[in-house]
């Protein structure tokens, strides 16, 4: 285990200690018994405590931003390279409320914009959507599938740099 590991359990738990210790002077009476109790309870939170701030800064850093679907800023978006970098956000609103589910390319492009790549071999269209989503680089494309002239499935991939 990392000597700061040990270092950060050890100052929660004396601060702990020191908080849990002063709550029991007046519930238990006997000065052994309420060190020990406290030294208990004030090593078992320190190590829980430890753990929940680490996982709760973990996934702050890692989670990836998200927003709802607003076609005017996707648009906007899409015209200025520094906002194109945000659409991101928006792909998992677009594809878990099914907007483009059923619709003909005119529809598509109406709601989306006119793509940045058409791939006729497998009838899909790709927006460049940007980089984000935590430490390090992810890049964000929406692909548009489409059978028989209807969207029939959109994906959000990523890929890592």
């Amino acid at each position: 285990m990392d000597i700061a590991v040990l270092i950060s359990v050890l100052v929660l738990t004396i601060i702990i200690y020191a908080i849990v210790s002063n709550y029991f002077k007046t519930k238990i009476k006997s000065n052994k018994y309420r060190i020990l109790v406290s030294i208990i309870i004030s090593s078992f939170l320190g190590i829980v405590l430890y753990f929940i701030s680490v996982t709760a800064t973990i996934y702050f850093l890692f989670r990836e931003k998200s927003r709802d679907f607003e076609r005017k800023n996707w648009i906007l978006s899409g015209e200025d390279m520094e906002k194109r970098l945000s659409r991101y956000e928006m792909i998992d609103d677009l594809i878990d409320e099914r907007i483009l589910d059923g619709k003909d390319s005119l529809q598509v492009k109406e709601i989306i914009g006119n793509p940045d790549l058409r791939n006729k071999e497998n009838n899909s269209w790709e927006y460049d959507s940007g980089t984000g989503g935590g430490v390090g680089f992810v890049d964000h494309y929406l692909e548009v599938y489409f059978k028989n002239g209807k969207v029939f499935k959109v994906i959000h991939k990523r890929i890592q740099d």
